[in-house]
């Protein structure tokens, strides 16, 4: 397993798009007749490029509104629009988001590192829904946006990265604010505001104007690539350094995941971030994947949204190790 395998958990595409015209979506007030021609333009979009479920934020139940913003699929700010939705692909991969901050925003995550392949599949969507709907472009300017981040190309490429090297060796905030100097921002798990929890890390650029997409996606990926080899040397480091005792330490964190009677998402990621690490170095055999999987599927919305069960905050401890304990009896 190399470096990136153990490094890079997903990659996103993100562009926002607005409708000449129309009010950005903050100053829309019930033009019920604007947002019928809008919706109805998107899903015919939507519906030549992918197979898609639609979510309306008015009528979505909160336990699935709630799913879905830990799935990455929407953001926080979608699941509090009264005239938000969602366009969903069956495969998850893509999704376009209706009223957010922009009129749309369009998003494709795949697994791993593949920008290229995130990029194809919003070109697509983006490309079909130019053919119904006048989309806000400025010749000077280029895409017109809510936020004058966003001017120019509309895209925001983005890498979530497993970084317990850095973070172990202090380098983390020194990088942070390295790379914020060359437009790159380097945010917690949840983007903006959120935690590095499990020494999870979202590393995007941070303005579109004046940069093309392949100029974008070709800054990201030097940037991810260099932080990559960063983590490499310093857990090579870490693991020199502190030697049988990270190594303990990594197996009392992975005993305590196939023993454990209930446990918190806060205590899982915790315990989570060092068995991913104890794989990387090679200590434990289990399928990174997997593990990267139980980061989302442990949350506190997705443990009801899979059970089907609406549980109190301790029945959710005690499922979530189960949940845990299944996945890595199944790996032995």
């Amino acid at each position: 397993m190399n470096i990136f395998e153990t490094t890079v958990v997903s990659t996103r595409i993100r562009l926002a798009r607005n409708i000449n015209g129309l009010p950005f979506p903050n100053r829309l007030r019930g033009e019920e007749q604007i947002y019928s021609v809008l919706y109805a333009g998107v899903k015919k979009a939507c519906d030549r490029v992918f197979a898609n479920d639609y979510y309306s934020m008015a009528n979505i139940d909160s336990l699935t509104s709630q799913a879905l913003v830990e799935r990455h699929l929407i953001s926080k700010n979608l699941q509090k629009s009264k005239y938000g939705a969602a366009f969903i692909s069956k495969p998850e991969d893509i999704s376009v988001m209706v009223n957010e901050e922009d009129h749309l925003r369009i998003q494709s995550i795949i697994r791993g590192f593949h920008l290229e392949d995130a990029y194809n599949n919003v070109a697509k969507v983006d490309a079909e829904i130019k053919k119904n709907l006048d989309v806000a472009f400025d010749p000077k300017l280029g895409y017109l946006t809510s936020c004058p981040t966003n001017l120019g190309s509309g895209m925001r490429a983005s890498v979530m990265l497993f970084l317990p090297g850095l973070t172990m060796t202090n380098r983390i905030e020194a990088l942070i604010l390295k790379y914020q100097q060359l437009g790159i921002t380097i945010r917690g798990i949840y983007g903006e505001g959120s935690k590095a929890e499990g020494d999870l890390y979202q590393v995007s650029n941070q303005a579109a104007i004046s940069l093309s997409e392949s100029e974008i996606l070709n800054m990201v990926k030097k940037v991810v690539e260099n932080i990559v080899n960063l983590e490499d040397v310093a857990r090579k480091e870490i693991a020199q350094r502190r030697g049988l005792d990270l190594k303990n330490d990594i197996m009392i964190s992975y005993g305590i995941l196939k023993y454990a009677c209930k446990m918190s998402s806060q205590e899982l990621m915790q315990n989570l971030a060092l068995v991913k690490l104890g794989v990387a170095l090679g200590y434990i055999n289990i399928n990174m994947e997997k593990l990267n999987n139980l980061t989302v599927n442990t949350q506190p919305a997705m443990m009801c949204f899979i059970t089907k069960k609406n549980m109190s905050a301790e029945q959710r401890d005690i499922a979530r190790v189960k949940m845990v304990q299944d996945t890595l009896r199944k790996e032995e």
